[in-house]
């Protein structure tokens, strides 16, 4: 069941495609108006026409803008510029790329700041400055992180150091605001059939000296399901916890990854 977001307004940080793209569409679907930022205006204008297509919305659901989440000028704009658009805020998705994967003896100081200030600090940034308005009658928080972030593997440093950051920040929101009825969750993809994901598979097919056919079957035989994930799962979890379906929810990190995470506990 298609959960309902009508008069919900929500905004999505780094949305033009991928993951992004994909709850933006799950959320307009459910009945929602929603700015969808991205740094390149192209890539918005597309996204746009792209989600209009997919969910046969009215053409005012969506608002794009512009926004270098390394800027926390521009994300401050962004949010004040949405709060006036709708007259208010009720649902925050965060998101950022991708950061590479690489180990700590090839990577400088200065590599890692960029990295930070793409990751850790524009999600910092972006719920401080969104916080006032969600608190303003209530709302939901949901950060799109990663499934890998809390077990670590060896040569991937900055998911290791900074996405496990964004774990512990939603979980102090959640107990702060939790008396300003605002919840914050994350949501933890692995697996799911994206352009990053795509790349993946063709390096691990290179690299294997096999098809990406045979790449792509490695890869689904990681998880208990068998199989890589659809973008409209990331995204029908992400409208569920946006809607008041999920009102009781909050604090929670909830993987979506095919069963990839094998511990008993989160």
């Amino acid at each position: 069941m298609t959960p309902t977001l009508d008069d919900t307004h929500c905004l999505l940080t780094a949305a033009s495609k991928g993951l992004g793209r994909a709850a933006a569409s799950a959320l307009v679907n459910a009945g929602a108006t929603v700015t969808i930022a991205s740094r390149s205006a192209e890539n918005l204008a597309a996204a746009r026409e792209t989600i209009l297509a997919e969910t046969d919305a009215a053409s005012d659901a969506i608002r794009t803008q512009v926004c270098d989440l390394r800027s926390s000028e521009e994300i401050t704009q962004l949010v004040d510029d949405t709060v006036v658009a709708f007259g208010g805020l009720d649902v925050l998705v965060t998101n950022h790329g991708g950061p590479p994967v690489q180990p700590i003896a090839e990577t400088s100081v200065e590599e890692f700041d960029a990295t930070y200030e793409l990751v850790l600090r524009s999600t910092f940034a972006t719920l401080r400055a969104a916080l006032p308005a969600l608190a303003d009658g209530g709302g939901s928080i949901v950060n799109i992180v990663s499934a890998t972030a809390p077990e670590p593997k060896a040569g991937d440093v900055f998911q290791a150091a900074l996405r496990p950051g964004i774990y512990g920040l939603s979980k102090s929101l959640a107990n702060e605001y939790g008396p300003e009825d605002v919840r914050v969750n994350c949501v933890c993809p692995r697996g799911i059939t994206t352009e990053r994901l795509t790349e993946k598979i063709d390096y691990l097919a290179e690299t294997e000296g096999v098809s990406h056919e045979e790449a792509e079957a490695m890869r689904a035989a990681e998880l208990p399901l068998q199989r890589l994930g659809r973008p409209e799962e990331l995204g029908a979890a992400v409208a569920f916890l946006a809607s008041d379906d999920a009102s009781f929810i909050t604090g929670e990190t909830i993987a979506l990854d095919g069963g990839w995470s094998r511990g008993a506990f989160p």
